[in-house]
């Protein structure tokens, strides 16, 4: 009887289930009531099934407890797994971001690869955004996602910054190294240049008696504050000397044709005419008028000379005494270690010219001696022979330097060339 009843009891809540299910979508429940032997009456299954009574009490109670903490339990198992899940993928992405970042390392970085902004995702951190079937996550799992990625995004930005310091210090290296050769190259440019220095000047030296077999001349064309030329020897100690000089005015008096300074006294000696003075020879800043007459347009040789003993001193031009006196400068002896300019007349050691002080014309022959030349000796020079006694320095191309527009032409008042032209 009781497995009829238990059969019976089946169908009919089974019936009863279906029937429930097509209605309304409710969770059903199989109860099982003991009945006695004899009062089973298949008619009341479905109003035993609605009677609510059936359920109370304290079986119930724990029933139902129990399947609230399963469910919450599958819940949170649920979420777990999703989380997992976006673990897995982030990671994956992040695997895939690694790899590629490895391929584009060794021909430099995509501006695809750097940054966790949407235009800078690679394919592995978009596969990360969304769901399983492709679709995009619902907006708590975009803030989730936003909330991790947020997390990670120290330890990715320790990672670009470590990269970004290996590339600063390759860069700071390779500068070091084209900085230093650069400054190799610089060294040679310098030293390739001061060989073709040395070269040209050894070649103006073996090409000098070739340049003006004939002599040469200096020529200033112009008035001006700028345009002079050096006599390259030293000058020595002197209690005495000489100078002899060709030259040719083109203009009222002859400037300045000669002019040595020390750093003591810029006028040490100086010899000078001004346009409407007479010509003058000036000693340690003292002066003596020199009885020269001096004309324009034709080659005129001049010599002075000067002896610290009593200051005497001698004028001649054309090979003739046209002047002496005595006390310029008594018992003081030239300086050396000083400049001496032809052309011009210095205020400070080596410059401070003026145009009005300046020669205009041409010079020659320019001689320097450590004592008083004869009348004879200095009559000589003038009909073009030479003293090399006591010469402090001799008139060649290479013991002469021009400057501002000064130049050196062939041809000189001794020379074949230079007296045809006359």
């Amino acid at each position: 009887l009781l497995s009829r009843v238990g059969a019976t009891l089946t169908v009919g809540t089974l019936a009863h289930t279906h029937t429930h299910t097509h209605k309304k979508q409710t969770r059903t429940r199989l109860i099982c009531t003991p009945i006695p032997a004899g009062e089973c009456n298949p008619k009341n299954f479905r109003q035993q099934s609605d009677d609510q009574s059936l359920y109370a009490g304290e079986d119930w109670g724990y029933l139902r407890t129990t399947a609230e903490e399963l469910r919450q339990t599958v819940l949170q198992q649920k979420d777990q797994i999703l989380s997992d899940q976006r673990t897995i993928r982030e990671l994956t992405g992040k695997l895939s971001e690694s790899e590629e970042g490895l391929r584009f390392g060794a021909v430099g970085w995509s501006r695809h690869d750097i940054g966790p902004f949407p235009h800078n995702q690679t394919k592995g951190s978009t596969t990360s955004l969304l769901g399983e079937s492709g679709i995009s996550d619902s907006p708590e799992r975009l803030a989730d996602h936003g909330h991790k990625s947020g997390a990670d995004n120290p330890w990715r930005m320790e990672d670009l910054e470590g990269e970004l310091e290996r590339k600063l210090e390759l860069l700071e290296k390779e500068r070091k190294a084209l900085r230093l050769e650069t400054e190799k190259h610089k060294e040679k440019i310098d030293h390739g240049i001061s060989k073709l220095q040395n070269r040209i000047s050894g070649l103006e030296n073996g090409m000098s008696q070739h340049l003006f077999p004939e002599g040469y001349r200096l020529s200033f064309p112009t008035r001006t504050n700028y345009m002079y030329a050096v006599m390259k020897h030293s000058v020595p100690k002197l209690r005495a000397f000489t100078v002899c000089l060709w030259l040719r005015s083109t203009d009222v008096g002859i400037g300045t044709p000669l002019s040595y300074a020390v750093p003591e006294q810029a006028n040490e000696v100086v010899l000078m005419q001004g346009m409407h003075t007479p010509a003058e020879l000036l000693v340690n800043d003292k002066v003596a008028q020199l009885p020269l007459n001096l004309s324009r347009g034709s080659w005129q040789h001049i010599c002075v000379s000067w002896n610290h003993k009593g200051g005497a001193w001698q004028a001649y031009q054309g090979g003739k005494l046209r002047g002496e006196g005595h006390a310029l400068a008594t018992g003081h002896h030239v300086r050396p270690g000083g400049v001496l300019v032809l052309g011009q007349e210095q205020d400070s050691l080596g410059g401070g010219f003026d145009s009005s002080q300046a020669m205009v014309g041409e010079l020659s022959q320019v001689g320097l001696w450590d004592r008083v030349l004869s009348s004879n000796q200095v009559a000589s020079l003038s009909r073009c022979s030479k003293i090399t006694q006591g010469s402090v320095f001799t008139w060649t191309e290479n013991g002469v330097g021009v400057f501002g527009g000064a130049t050196k032409e062939p041809g000189e008042p001794c020379s074949k060339h230079s007296r045809s032209s006359q």
